[in-house]
């Protein structure tokens, strides 16, 4: 009975937490979606998920993560979900990309004026 009682409570949690995995997106340029609920930490732990699964694809090639963007959203009414997209390559240590390292912010709203 424990072992059911830790299986359902185990299951619970890892239910508060997802992601997409890492998918290509160009030439050692990848991409992953990850979310978490406000109990599971929120913001944070999507946004830690995503670099732990950002720096296994590159440790499994003998690179180094280098993020280019990345993009949270707070949880809404209707899922209570907290979201983390993050774009990232695999590069050298050595590589000139990493001695300047810019990180960028999707923006969330984009205003277009159209006035003439």
């Amino acid at each position: 009975m424990k072992l059911i009682s830790k299986f359902a409570v185990a299951l619970t949690i890892s239910a508060c937490a997802s992601s997409s995995g890492v998918f290509k997106v160009g030439p050692e340029t990848f991409t992953i979606s990850t979310s978490a609920s406000h109990g599971r930490g929120g913001i944070p732990a999507a946004k830690q998920i995503a670099y732990q699964e950002a720096n296994e694809e590159c440790t499994k090639r003998g690179l180094e993560v280098f993020a280019l963007s990345e993009k949270t959203a707070s949880q809404t009414w209707t899922d209570g979900m907290t979201h983390m997209d993050l774009n990232f390559r695999c590069l050298r240590p050595d590589d000139k990309e990493f001695q300047r390292q810019r990180l960028q912010s999707s923006p969330d709203q984009i205003i277009e004026n159209r006035q003439r």
